[in-house]
Parts: C-alpha cells; sequence; structure tokens
C-alpha cells in the first residue's frame, strides 16, 4: 500500500500535494492530519485498502463512460472477483464473444497494480465469464466424448485465443482427444481430434 506526508499552507493544499505525489483521486485514498499550525498543515495519506480502492477505481471508470453500474466484490483464495450490472447496458459492456469486458478487465487491472502489484482481479458482467467458462468445458467434454466414441474429429465454432485456453484445459483432463487449430484470425478453426498416441 502507498503512503506518503504531504504538507501545504492549509488542509487543502495539503490534500492536493499528497495526491499529486501519489498520483490518485481524492476518493481513492484516506488521509489524518498530523499537525496544524498557523502556516503549515501536515497530513498523511495512504491509498485504500484493496477491496475499497478497486471499487473506487471501477465505479470511477463506468461512471465516466456513462454507465450507472452496481459492483459486487467477492475475495476467495484466487483474488478479487469484480461482477458489474447495469440496468441496460451488461450487453455494451460485454461486447462481441465478451471483448471489451477484456478491456475493461486491462485497465481496471493495470491502474489498481500501480498500488497492489500482487492482487489478482477478475473482472465480470453479471457473471457472464462464468456463464461462458461452464457453457465452453461442458461442449468441449461433450464433443469430446463424441470423438472418442466415433473416432472422427469434431471443430468447434470460432473460439478467442482465450475461449480456446479454456478449451484446451478442460480437454487436458481427457484422456485420448488433443486439440488443434486451422487457419489465423476470425477464419481460424479449432478442432477435437483423436490423440492417436494413446493408442
Amino acid at each position: 500500500m502507498r503512503v506518503t506526508e504531504a504538507s501545504g499552507k492549509n488542509l487543502d493544499e495539503a490534500i492536493e500535494s499528497g495526491l499529486k505525489t501519489l498520483r490518485v483521486r481524492q476518493n481513492e485514498v484516506e488521509y489524518e492530519l498530523i499537525s496544524e499550525a498557523e502556516d503549515e498543515v501536515k497530513i498523511k495519506m495512504e491509498v485504500k485498502e484493496p477491496r475499497q480502492h478497486l471499487l473506487e477505481v471501477t465505479k470511477f471508470i463506468l461512471e465516466s463512460c456513462g454507465f450507472r453500474p452496481n459492483i459486487n466484490i467477492a475475495k476467495d483464495d484466487k483474488g478479487f472477483y469484480v461482477n458489474i450490472k447495469t440496468r441496460h447496458a451488461d450487453a455494451i459492456l460485454i461486447g462481441k464473444k465478451g471483448e471489451t469486458l477484456w478491456a475493461l478487465q486491462y485497465i481496471i487491472t493495470r491502474l489498481i497494480k500501480r498500488f497492489h502489484p500482487n492482487l489478482k482481479i477478475l473482472v465480470d458482467v453479471s457473471g457472464y465469464r462464468m456463464r461462458r467458462t461452464n457453457f465452453l468445458k461442458k461442449k468441449a467434454e461433450a464433443i469430446a466424448r463424441i470423438v472418442l466414441q466415433t473416432g472422427r474429429e469434431m471443430a468447434l465454432d470460432p473460439l478467442t485465443k482465450r475461449e480456446q485456453q479454456i478449451v484446451e484445459s478442460k480437454l487436458s483432463e481427457i484422456k485420448g482427444v488433443k486439440l488443434y487449430s486451422i487457419g489465423k484470425g476470425a477464419s481460424k478453426n479449432v478442432i477435437i481430434a483423436p490423440n492417436d498416441e494413446s493408442k
């Protein structure tokens, strides 16, 4: 956590000085008065604890873009899970195949890691990421079972790089199948095939 001491002719100047040093906005920090004289005020300023800081940053980004979000933050062994809900704009925040959501994740993570470098963050919108991950795992498993039964390759719908990683992770748990891809970019096809090496 970043901490600094700042001073000024009055409290407002001291706060402004501290904010410039930490390079944050006022709602991202907490401060306490150290001393107050006629011509100088000293304060101690520190960035808020991770959960509160994460909430403030996420809220600021979304409200600056015109959204009115309801933000829920949960913590587990893997880190912080930020689930964002809006009244009518969830689809906009998710974007095509989750691309906007990944961009949002990147921005929030970069801003937070300036002060909490080891913090792990997963950003979601109305549970989309969780639903999509579960869907991909179940679909990959179902297709893998068909491939094992028939001995024939089967193609998946086009996947993003991150979605392909989810599928690869699931298939690593199933013996006898492998994953490979053909083509590049949007025309890239992902194939589940029997693993000849397992015979």
